[in-house]
């Protein structure tokens, strides 16, 4: 079959469809195809565990044209809840995507192909790009106008989808989440067990420990944690992701004091107190699961579990070479394991893929722009793109920027808008740790790329910035929230020592001179 579209989007997960939603919002008549693996929009939705919700607010995530919490009058009078409570189930979030979904394919804008595959090797010079059913009876040929949009590189690994990575005695009753779920929901529970192991402590592992107390009943004696590393959480409620890059310069670069700053603000919250975490992947965290999960005492901390045997019907958890492995205390038949060890959005996608998100002419990769909430930054990568089509980009401000962190050694004057917008616009966690003399830093590079945006996608930066205000998804779009982005420009520019390169000052200098007009906003 033949298509012709102006977007070929690979994948229907969140990132993908905040991106198309504002993408149609700012330029209606583009014409969209969207191909996906799996059998309906949802991403890593459509197989995570049932007992998922969002752990951050409803009302920062999803579409921009839509809300996810649904109607605020509705949420405060039937359902009692503040809308900024409301947190979005696995249920809630797939019939969102699937409505949006379905309404833009009845209205012409989308033509969607699910359980379809999509080869991103193949030669595309010509234009002409070829995908197939996953069952390999369907074959299609789509020629795109544009460009081609990779919308899977942040993809989601959850546990039953990724077996568990080091060898486990055949007889070891090993359990995922979703496992644990239908089980419990149905009346086969023989899987079920008196005593669970919970392998992990990201927001899976989380999950779970507060699922197997809350739910299960199951009682806190009853659990074992083996936490490879503890980490840093965000206590829901009391703080944003955005305050860690303004902590890091209220002190300095320091990262130790940074955190030890915004713990004595009740915004980052660790397990035990006298253990100092090692990771901070952006969790949130309530204050009752805190509680649920500080009732678990059997902690395990030996790093990372490098295999599960019987012996002697016992249960040895091994830890490497170097570390003697721990023996569970009862009979095996006592035991489940519950697998929470997948690598979640921290896949094998190498810093140079997510480095330079505008690779060409033709083609677009979604990523991470600023910290989470995570489909604000594929609105803005879309709202950009469309600044690109309409041509509204100021080029030549872009072209100055980077000139003036290449020192201004080779005139850029030739560069075309989707150039200036490859060398500018870069993804969070990719190479651009390079600006600091320590890679520690690298999260302050989200400030000037959220100042980018504003000051490159029209001559006028109030335009983008008022964008962003009326954006759901935005943090500019919370009441009372302030941005503060040319104050903490000019914080950068006041702390030079901090191992900023002198490139990055220099782009840091010109987009506070341009975006002067947002000083105190």
């Amino acid at each position: 079959m033949k298509l012709d579209c102006d977007y070929l989007v690979v994948g229907a997960g969140a990132a993908s469809l905040a991106f198309i939603d504002t993408l149609l919002l700012q330029l209606p008549s583009a014409k969209i195809v969207v191909i996906d693996k799996k059998p309906c929009p949802g991403g890593h939705w459509v197989d995570d565990y049932d007992f998922v919700h969002l752990h951050q607010p409803s009302v920062v995530y999803g579409i921009e044209s839509e809300q996810l919490e649904g109607n605020w009058l509705y949420l405060l009078l039937r359902k009692m809840t503040i809308p900024w409570h409301h947190r979005a189930s696995k249920q809630e979030i797939l019939s969102y995507y699937k409505k949006f979904v379905d309404r833009k394919v009845k209205e012409g804008q989308i033509v969607y192909y699910p359980n379809c595959e999509y080869d991103f090797d193949q030669d595309i010079s010509n234009g002409v790009h070829q995908f197939s059913s996953l069952d390999g009876q369907e074959k299609y040929s789509v020629k795109v106008n544009v460009k081609l949009v990779n919308g899977v590189l942040g993809e989601c690994k959850i546990p039953s989808q990724c077996p568990l990575q080091f060898p486990v005695d055949k007889d070891v009753n090993v359990l995922t989440p979703n496992d644990i779920y239908t089980a419990f929901n149905t009346k086969d529970q023989s899987t079920l067990s008196k005593k669970y192991v919970v392998l992990g402590c990201g927001k899976t592992g989380m999950d779970t420990i507060v699922y197997l107390q809350e739910t299960m009943k199951i009682k806190p004696d009853d659990i074992t944690w083996v936490i490879p590393n503890d980490v840093w959480m965000i206590a829901r409620g009391e703080g944003h992701p955005w305050a860690m890059p303004e902590a890091l310069l209220k002190h300095n670069g320091d990262e130790e004091k940074a955190r030890a700053y915004l713990e004595e603000k009740g915004i980052l919250v660790r397990l035990d107190k006298n253990v100092q975490p090692t990771r901070f992947r952006f969790p949130v965290i309530g204050k009752e699961e805190l509680k649920l999960m500080r009732k678990i005492k059997n902690l395990v901390r030996k790093g990372r579990v490098t295999s599960i045997r019987l012996k002697n019907n016992k249960i040895d958890i091994g830890f490497g070479e170097n570390q003697e492995p721990y023996t569970l205390p009862e009979s095996a038949n006592d035991y489940a394991f519950v697998h929470c060890t997948s690598p979640g959005p921290e896949n094998d996608v190498s810093e140079e893929m997510v480095d330079k998100l505008f690779v060409s002419e033709k083609e677009l990769r979604l990523h991470l722009l600023f910290p989470p909430p995570i489909t604000a930054s594929l609105a803005c990568l879309a709202f950009l793109e469309a600044a690109r089509s309409k041509g509204t980009l100021d080029l030549e401000f872009g072209r100055k920027l980077i000139n003036a962190r290449d020192g201004g050694k080779e005139p850029t004057v030739a560069l075309t808008d989707n150039q200036v917008l490859h060398e500018l616009i870069r993804g969070i966690f990719g190479k651009n740790g390079q600006d600091c003399a320590d890679s520690k830093l690298s999260s302050i590079i989200s400030i000037t790329n959220i100042a980018t945006i504003i000051a490159l996608a029209d001559p006028d930066p109030m335009v983008a910035f008022n964008w962003m205000r009326g954006c759901r998804l935005s943090m500019l779009s919370i009441p009372g929230f302030k941005s503060r982005i040319y104050e903490m420009l000019g914080e950068i520019l006041e702390k030079k020592h901090m191992g900023f390169s002198d490139g990055y000052l220099a782009m840091a200098g010109l987009l506070r001179d341009k975006l002067k007009v947002l000083e105190g906003q």
